[in-house]
């Protein structure tokens, strides 16, 4: 059958993580794939030389005459052009998340990845045990992952790992074999009304997994066993710190830029593994990903062979370079757990040297609600130059900002300023940095583009 034959699907915002695989992933399954997005990037030109047809701009004549569906992304508006035109030709439109869910049915096995933080270190992590296992997974990441030099991997296999969003309950899309619920913490509160109204929606979520499969739960997380007591399914626990769940860590030993720990199952050694990614948090998301490689079927040697051979993923404390023997790396944290969990792993990587965090706060919402909750998380800096607010999608509402946040945290005891300009942040930490300290930008909007500017 031809390309043509299965059908047309125009993606309105293509260039985006999620949406640039999916359409790698209707590709490889034979659909014909074009999209548009407000500017030209290195992604699109990706996607061009796969064979998508790709505009850098929207317009309605991007809608052409063979386009039999049309997927869009939470950040289109509704009167985007293309959007318009699919409405007044009557031509089927549904969000990302929607089709997401469509494609996960396609396989024997799919696999979602939830949680407010570790989605995609997780996702990956799993991705690279079944990939060692050899099972032909399809995957489905929100980051870049090194060991398919991509966010996504298409394939015909029986598997397919993905990320689970719950922003604007995304997740609820998707009716996965297998779940993996991290953590459960209040967040995205520009959409949901409160932390009763995000425990409903995973709960929801949980029911979702049929009696046959498994839902992987984090027993050092309250919300989320609170999630999996009424779920209907094969409920597998796991933690670093209760040896009675049903996978746990012994002997771990997180000094440093690597962690390593004994893998036991139902408080029995399985397996010794050694992650070269550092942090706790990692311990944890690796068991995870161990727990439900295990009830697909994974062997203990599959285990070690996949997550020894994960090296990270992009943006999530990933070492871009090095200054004056200072080491450069960048990180997506930007709730105030993510940070924490992130300098506490720089911490064991820099010693008694020092740290230098560039904190770009990520949309005016969250830098509201968790407004006490930063200065908390960025104590293990020495030195936090706070950005301005990367708005995002929502609009200044005139009550917070980079400069009243660094004040904030100047009076809970940081050594904190205020410094808007990249460029000028670039140069105070070139006069900062010394051998053996970390300096790390942490945020989910462009503060990433500072280090160039530092390292070149």
């Amino acid at each position: 059958m031809s390309n043509q034959a299965k059908g047309h699907i125009h993606f309105v915002g293509i260039g985006g993580s999620s949406m640039s695989g999916l359409a790698e992933i209707s590709l490889k399954q034979g659909y014909t794939v074009s999209g548009s997005d407000r500017s030209d990037s290195d992604k699109l030109r990706a996607l061009e030389s796969k064979g998508i047809t790709v505009y850098p701009f929207h317009s309605a004549d991007n809608i052409t005459d063979d386009v039999s569906l049309v997927v869009y992304t939470l950040a289109v508006p509704l009167d985007n052009p293309e959007l318009t035109e699919a409405f007044n030709r009557n031509i089927p439109v549904i969000e990302r998340g929607v089709y997401l869910g469509q494609l996960c049915s396609f396989y024997k096995y799919p696999v979602a990845v939830a949680g407010t933080h570790g989605k995609t270190s997780t996702t990956s992590m799993l991705s690279s045990i079944l990939l060692s296992a050899n099972v032909n997974p399809a995957i489905h990441i929100g980051g870049f992952f090194p060991r398919i030099g991509s966010n996504v991997l298409p394939a015909d296999g029986e598997y397919f790992v993905t990320e689970a969003c719950e922003y604007h309950a995304n997740f609820l899309n998707l009716r996965p074999y297998g779940e993996i619920i991290l953590n459960i913490e209040a967040e995205h509160l520009d959409y949901y009304k409160d932390l009763n109204h995000i425990l409903d929606s995973f709960t929801e979520f949980a029911s979702y997994c049929p009696p046959d499969g498994f839902l992987v739960v984090c027993a050092d997380d309250e919300n989320a066993m609170r999630v999996a007591a009424s779920a209907k399914t094969n409920v597998i626990t796991y933690s670093v710190n209760d040896s009675s769940a049903t996978f746990s860590a012994a002997n771990v030993n997180k000094n440093g830029a690597n962690c390593s720990y004994t893998l036991c199952h139902k408080e029995q050694p399985l397996i010794d593994i050694t992650l070269k990614v550092p942090g706790s948090h990692n311990v944890s998301n690796s068991l995870a990903a161990a727990a439900a490689a295990y009830q697909l079927g994974c062997s203990a040697k599959d285990i070690k062979d996949g997550l020894e051979a994960f090296n990270g993923t992009g943006r999530r404390f990933e070492k871009k370079g090095e200054y004056n023997g200072a080491v450069v790396i960048d990180d997506y944290a930007h709730h105030p757990t993510e940070i924490q969990a992130t300098l506490s792993a720089a911490r064991a990587v820099a010693g008694d040297n020092k740290i230098y965090a560039i904190f770009q706060p990520h949309t005016y919402s969250r830098a509201i609600a968790f407004l006490n909750d930063f200065p908390v998380a960025l104590k293990e800096a020495d030195c936090v130059i706070v950005t301005d607010i990367f708005s995002a999608r929502e609009k200044d509402p005139g009550t917070v900002s980079g400069k009243s946040m660094a004040a904030l945290f100047s009076e809970y005891g940081l050594n904190a300023l205020h410094m808007s300009d990249f460029d000028e942040i670039a140069q105070k930490i070139r006069t900062l940095a010394k051998q053996g300290d970390i300096v790390i930008t942490l945020g989910a909007g462009d503060v990433n583009q500072i280090i160039a500017k530092i390292i070149s």
